[in-house]
């Protein structure tokens, strides 16, 4: 979206305001035979009843399986050298690209199932390791196929023009071989490029959105597995073990002495542990920074904006535009804190519904019918592959939390089965619209399997929010014109309004600080746990204004927040 100037921002609001989205329900399908379930991210996995977890035989019947697929790809990978120095030939260009991506294919099946495997058994030595495993395999294969690059490259555009003629089946590595040429001056040597590829570098590793992982990356899941998180009293006055999923839920809480110790025990744990998590932060920023200039490119910022193919200028525009209208959230912020009855507003007073009286808890069963209802308009072929994909018998969906499993939310695919949508769903409305989000990955990933060969249907991380953000916005209108209570309606029209402050808005200054960070690095001043507080810290007072009362700690946030610790080209879970 384009978001020129303020009156554009203004009709953007009006917008929000008169076509929003609550709690009307529509009947579930099969949802007498769902067993009864209420949600305990501190419970055990084996609580949970099975029909709620994904089925992974899609993927692989088992983990002999998978090994034993991960060996024939590592016995594969060396078939590929067998046309270096020969793609000249049109013929085997066109042999070693179905070779090339069918072994990708392959890979992509050994990373995902892994993958998937661990995010629901975060501490399970077994499942890390076939992780680990998975990711050599990948790296094995992207090393091996180096050559095709540099190759590629050499052929002069009427040599290529040729071989599409001689060899139709070429036509459909086209848009892959067109976006290799594109940065061909960006390409460095073999031996250069081999030696970028042993220390992960991502800015031409061919892979699908479930990015192989840097190792800082991996460390920061570790360091956030072994934190100790602290116990909170609840609003019945019970002690209950605070974790980052069940977090935006007391952060989110009626009784403001809940969400204040929320927030603050969260906050005060991390503090415990800054300097690592700015090491491995700091760590990560270098390594973006260390890739970038490896290729030529000036900043960070440039080299990752340019593997998608987009100027640097969108995402400047960005942050400039948010910036110039920022009175517009000060002011929010002042309507909240006066609607809200407070004489000072804090972090924790940011996620509280504005409108009393309204209960947003959200079943499951509930939340699928409303999904399916609002999701009506995007026809009858959509509505049915969404209505598989949320029927849990049908294996696509790992729904509820549970101590071992990672914190957000997510959907991963491989071309040929169906997606995998990751939720940690606690019956609430955030959870409810969490869901419709997750779900336009799904089916967006679903339709360009169906629609284009393995070589196309990846889509880029720029537009890799689009379906998303359609569907929530789709499940909102529907809420609100089927809301009959005018509290029930405001409460809505509120959230929808949260959800241009947490989207836009905090995304943005997300974005600002990690362009401001990478800044840094390239400058050459340290990256410190005290220089990453006072950065965030700035830019919060900053974004939220005069109004906003800031605390000690809120500097801290930057500290969990996943995709800053991920490589530049992963786009995985919500942040909290």
């Amino acid at each position: 979206m384009r978001i020129a100037n303020r009156s554009e921002w203004r009709n953007l609001l009006i917008l929000a305001l008169v076509a929003v989205p609550i709690l009307a329900t529509v009947p579930s399908t099969s949802a007498a035979d769902l067993p009864a379930f209420t949600p305990d991210s501190n419970a055990a996995r084996s609580t949970i009843p099975e029909v709620y977890k994904w089925d992974l035989t899609p993927l692989f019947d088992s983990d002999e399986a998978w090994d034993a697929a991960r060996l024939r790809l590592l016995k594969d990978i060396p078939g590929l050298e067998a046309y270096a120095g020969k793609l000249v030939e049109p013929v085997a260009l066109k042999a070693c690209l179905e070779l090339y991506f069918r072994l990708h294919s392959d890979g992509n099946f050994v990373t995902l199932y892994a993958n998937l495997r661990q995010s629901t058994a975060q501490s399970d030595e077994t499942a890390n390791a076939m992780v680990q495993r998975s990711l050599a395999a990948m790296d094995e294969l992207m090393q091996t196929a180096a050559f095709i690059r540099h190759e590629v490259l050499t052929l002069p555009t009427e040599n290529l023009e040729r071989a599409y003629a001689a060899e139709p089946g070429l036509a459909e590595y086209r848009s892959y071989l067109d976006n290799l040429r594109r940065r061909a001056d960006r390409l460095l040597s073999p031996e250069a490029e081999r030696v970028l590829a042993l220390l992960g570098d991502n800015l031409w590793a061919e892979i699908d959105l479930n990015e192989i992982p840097s190792p800082l990356e991996s460390a920061f899941g570790a360091l956030l597995t072994d934190i100790p998180w602290p116990e909170i009293i609840d609003e019945e006055g019970e002690k209950v073990r605070l974790n980052l999923a069940n977090y935006g839920r007391y952060r989110a809480s009626d009784d403001r002495e809940v969400r204040r110790g929320a927030v603050a025990a969260l906050f005060g744990t991390l503090r415990q542990y800054q300097h690592a998590l700015a090491a491995t932060l700091s760590g990560q920023f270098q390594l973006d920074v260390e890739y970038a200039r490896a290729r030529g490119y000036d900043t960070a910022l440039e080299a990752y904006m340019d593997k998608d193919g987009i100027d640097t200028a969108v995402y400047d525009n960005l942050v400039t535009t948010i910036n110039a209208n920022l009175p517009l959230l000060h002011r929010y912020v002042e309507l909240r804190k006066k609607a809200l009855g407070l004489e000072d507003i804090h972090l924790y007073d940011l996620y509280i519904p504005i409108v009393e009286g309204v209960a947003d808890e959200v079943p499951f069963t509930e939340a699928r019918s409303n999904i399916l209802a609002a999701l009506e308009p995007l026809g009858e072929d959509y509505g049915a592959t969404l209505a598989a994909g949320l029927d849990p018998a049908n294996g696509w969906m790992d729904l509820y939390p549970h101590h071992d499993k990672g914190s957000g939310a997510f959907s991963a695919s491989v071309y040929g089965p169906h997606p995998f949508v990751f939720m940690n769903y606690q019956d609430s409305l955030d959870d409810m619209s969490t869901l419709a989000h997750e779900f336009g990955h799904a089916l967006h990933s679903d339709l360009a399997m169906k629609n284009q060969p393995y070589a196309a249907f990846r889509y880029v991380p720029f537009l890799a929010e689009v379906a998303s953000t359609c569907n929530e916005s789709l499940l909102s209108d529907y809420l609100v014109g089927h809301a009959t209570d005018p509290a029930e309606k405001a409460y809505l029209l509120v959230e929808r309004l949260e959800t241009i402050r947490t989207t836009i808005f905090r995304q943005t200054m997300f974005a600002e600080f990690e362009r401001m960070v990478h800044g840094f690095v390239e400058e050459g001043t340290p990256v410190t746990a005290a220089l990453l507080d006072e950065t965030y810290s700035d830019l919060v007072k900053r974004y939220y204004g005069p109004g906003y009362t800031f605390d000690e700690n809120d500097g801290m946030e930057w500290a969990y927040i996943p995709h800053f610790y991920y490589s530049s080209t992963s786009t995985r879970t919500r942040p909290g």
